[in-house]
């Protein structure tokens, strides 16, 4: 999502004489690279998620990342918006065309929140926002009362929201859609994709079907089967995200294990003081529920520290630095209630992964089985 990657993408799909291989390009674009991809292209269609803080000492406060962003967006580009976020939904208060999607309310919406909230106050004139519905975060329905900014009704509105057995199911009209994700935050990327794909003349039916049949990449609420149990394995980069993924373990409403795995590297943002604004007090008020949390990562000893202020008994708390001891110590005497979840930050969701996978494809173990002799052996 970087200009390196993106313009890699470009290169293979082009031929030798500079002619494109492909009609469309659908490319995630980093908050920071938006000016300069902008410079030089002008994108047909622009969707704009949420605004939450990551990598502080990256971009500097949101507000900078928000008006960075929304000053470089071309005119002419048709911008798909979340109408539930009111950083993202300003954008579309000088602009046009705009397109709005947004959720009417999920079986966790409440009309009361004490998360952390991006957006206290008003983008457009500073008056504090009042809310008759919160979503997550700052993702709801909200109003201004100074200056009458307030949530539009999006053309593109999720109903009848439920998850059923690991399933996400929501309606839009009367079509319904089936999401293979738990967490109700995973709703908005799937409506900002099925808005996007009705505005390039994509069939519901193909929507339907690429919906139900996505495969999560890389740590997004991504399960792993392994002999002792499934493990669930989430990135976490920001107080926002990690308090919703707090409330998908909860709601699981089973024994949990979990695995928390927190670096401080450049590409996961050197100021974890972030850590302290997650709503880790939630695990301290459910820690009947809490079998073991394993804490690993540079910053290790940090998170640690973070739960045992946020009321998880010492008792349940676990350091260990090295990751294959740390798996193992996630399914070490697991019984076959309890539900496990690996919470890593971006330098370590990778090498965890590989860790899973292995253990996935070699039957749960650290390493291959050894052959038993002339196995395999040649005639």
């Amino acid at each position: 999502n970087l200009v390196t990657g993106i313009t890699g993408a470009l290169i293979q799909n082009t031929r030798w004489n500079g002619y494109s291989r492909a009609s469309l390009a659908l490319l995630e674009v980093d908050e920071a690279t938006v000016p300069k991809f902008c410079e030089q292209v002008t994108p047909t269609l622009a969707i704009v998620t949420n605004f939450f803080r990551d990598q502080l000492d990256r971009y500097g406060e949101l507000d900078t990342t928000v008006r960075m962003v929304r000053a470089s967006l071309p005119k002419e580009t048709v911008l798909v918006l979340n109408a539930d976020d009111p950083l993202v939904a300003q954008f579309g208060t000088d602009h046009e065309p705009v397109i709005y999607y947004g959720v009417e309310r999920t079986p966790d919406s409440r009309s009361e929140s004490q998360e952390t909230r991006e957006a206290r106050f008003c983008p457009v004139c500073g008056t504090e926002l009042t809310y008759t519905l919160f979503h997550y975060g700052q993702l709801g329905i909200f109003k201004c009362t100074g200056c009458g900014f307030h949530r539009l009704e999006p053309e593109i509105l999720a109903q009848n929201v439920r998850l059923v057995e690991g399933l996400l199911l929501f309606q839009v009209g009367e079509t319904p859609f089936t999401l293979s994700l738990q967490g109700y935050y995973n709703l908005y990327n799937a409506l900002a994709a099925l808005t996007a794909a009705r505005q390039l003349k994509i069939s519901d039916e193909l929507i339907e079907k690429g919906l139900r049949e996505f495969i999560p990449q890389a740590g997004r609420m991504e399960r792993f089967y392994l002999p002792d149990g499934e493990i669930t394995l989430t990135l976490v980069k920001n107080p926002t995200g990690f308090d919703q993924v707090i409330q998908t373990m909860l709601g699981v409403d089973k024994p949990l294990r979990i695995l928390i795995g927190i670096n401080d590297l450049a590409a996961d943002g050197r100021d974890i003081s972030w850590l302290w604004d997650v709503n880790f007090e939630r695990l301290g008020m459910y820690e009947a529920s809490i079998k073991q949390v394993i804490c690993t990562g540079l910053r290790a000893e940090d998170i640690a520290l973070r739960l045992k202020y946020a009321g998880v008994p010492v008792e349940k708390l676990v350091i260990e630095h090295t990751l294959t001891e740390a798996l193992d110590g996630l399914q070490a005497n697991r019984a076959v209630e309890e539900v496990a979840f690996i919470c890593p930050t971006y330098t370590l969701l990778f090498p965890l992964r590989g860790l899973l996978e292995s253990r996935q494809q070699n039957g749960g173990l650290s390493r291959p089985k050894a052959k038993a002799a002339g196995e395999g052996a040649h005639s």
